[in-house]
């Protein structure tokens, strides 16, 4: 799954990066700050087809959802969002990109020994350890997104965007056996193209997302648990 990312170097390079020749930011570049530990209900930036970034409220429940109570959900699955009622007009005209610098995951491991206390306890204690997971050529990489969000039209309760997660790879850290789906520019550029034909869009989906031999990924703070915590050192590797 996806339920954090870093985005926090300067949206000209993610637009210079993906290739984008008149990018157009409609955002507040004045109040925008590096994030390195953004989470659902956050506002990360989101690239368009006609090459504006808007930041965008990370979660989405259409209004019939939210009629019956239902959920706000923040990721959709690449193999059932064309088809389901949440999705499937996203997917046909809803496309976006989310740029990032890297998303962390979390696993269970046995808890580290300390010299106090009951050593069998120990032995059998665990942790939920976080790692970052980013490129090994540390360049940014592009999520592929749905959004509810039009232009530049208000946002109202309900709306907003979900990350697209695939099958994680064997060799891949994911103890949920999901992964966001991450392109590289050129595929990036793809998913936003409004022409893109449906037997096209799905087979960009299943083959164009990286494979696990392009990332790296280190153990890092527990802090990042916390999601009012948000600095640099939070993506360091810990020694």
């Amino acid at each position: 799954m996806c339920g954090r990312i870093s985005q926090y170097r300067d949206p000209h390079l993610y637009a210079r990066q993906l290739g984008l020749a008149d990018p157009l930011m409609l955002f507040d570049e004045a109040d925008r700050r590096p994030g390195y530990n953004l989470a659902p209900g956050t506002h990360p930036l989101a690239i368009y087809p006609d090459q504006t970034l808007h930041a965008i409220h990370w979660g989405y429940c259409p209004d019939w959802a939210r009629e019956q109570h239902l959920p706000q959900t923040i990721n959709a699955r690449a193999e059932t969002a064309p088809h389901t009622r949440y999705f499937k007009d996203l997917w046909k005209t809803g496309r976006v990109l989310v740029p990032a610098d890297g998303w962390f995951e979390w696993r269970m491991e046995a808890a580290p020994v300390t010299s106090h206390g009951d050593n069998a306890a120990q032995a059998d204690a665990t942790v939920r350890q976080p790692y970052f997971v980013h490129l090994k050529s540390d360049a940014p990489m592009y999520l592929a997104a749905l959004s509810s969000v039009r232009g530049t039209e208000p946002q109202t309760e309900g709306m907003g965007l979900v990350i697209v997660t695939a099958t994680a790879d064997k060799g891949l850290i994911d103890v949920h056996g999901r992964r966001p789906l991450v392109f590289a520019p050129e595929a990036a550029r793809r998913w936003l193209d409004p022409a893109l034909q449906f037997d096209e869009l799905e087979q960009l989906a299943r083959s164009a997302c990286l494979p696990a031999a392009r990332f790296r990924w280190h153990r890092v703070s527990p802090e990042v648990d916390r999601t009012l915590n948000d600095e640099p050192g939070l993506i360091e590797a810990l020694h």
